[in-house]
């Protein structure tokens, strides 16, 4: 499975995922041609890519999943993520590499999260 991560997730996180052979881009650091267009358009390119979406914008982005899958799109997934358990710190930067190289270790086919929205413990 890729992964793009949403603006609001630290470039950092993404870096030490691909130190460890994943396939991972963070929108600030290593995607900015998506950094001003809209979540919409965000999620119908990362499925031209195949690549789920690690957000934390669960109202925007579960509203488009809504949408997509009512409608007869597709998306390649969403991973929600809360700062009451998962906050956007340096310090948790391990915390968060440790917690998606789980679930991409557990989620290894490309379509694992095909049309599917989960919430990151």
């Amino acid at each position: 499975m890729k992964l793009l991560l949403d603006e609001m997730i630290s470039p950092r996180v993404a870096r030490e995922l691909r130190e460890d052979e994943h396939d991972v881009q963070a929108i600030k650091k290593d995607r900015p041609d998506l950094a001003s267009r809209q979540d919409r358009e965000i999620v119908r390119s990362m499925a031209l890519e195949r690549r789920a979406i690690v957000t934390n914008n669960i109202a925007d982005f579960q509203a488009i999943h809504d949408r997509l899958l009512a409608t007869g799109e597709e998306h390649h997934g969403m991973i929600f993520t809360f700062d009451a358990t998962m906050p956007r710190t340096k310090a948790e930067i391990p915390r968060w590499v440790q917690a998606l190289a789980a679930l991409l270790a557990t989620h290894a086919s490309e379509d694992a999260l095909r049309n599917r929205a989960i919430h990151l413990p």
